[in-house]
């Protein structure tokens, strides 16, 4: 969460930063936002888990906007896994800044 809250503290964009899967489902019932970077390792429920419920959710406000899983899965076949799984897009760790500014450019 530091890394991305540092990488996009330049751009402006406000950010609010949810601790795990069922932080991130409470934060979306409540507010609608513009696109949701996920990490795929969180504790509780994993990225994927929390997609899921996200997009089953009826009376979410974010129920389809776009999602972009954070992952240190860089192996081949790791996009289609990630879209395959519902995703929008993903980002491998560590971090490109110009890729995670290509990502917001693209989905905003």
């Amino acid at each position: 969460l530091a890394v991305i809250e540092s990488l996009l503290k330049r751009t402006l964009v406000k950010l609010d930063l949810a601790m795990s899967g069922e932080e991130c489902l409470k934060m979306t019932r409540k507010k609608a936002y513009d696109l949701i970077f996920m990490d795929h390792m969180m504790p509780g429920m994993d990225g994927i888990e929390t997609l899921k419920e996200l997009r089953k959710d009826e009376g979410n406000y974010n129920k389809d906007i776009p999602v972009i899983a954070l992952t240190a899965n860089a192996v081949a076949g790791s996009q289609e896994f990630y879209l395959e799984n519902g995703f929008d897009d993903y980002l491998s760790k560590p971090i490109d800044p110009e890729k995670l500014e290509f990502m917001l450019r693209k989905y905003l």
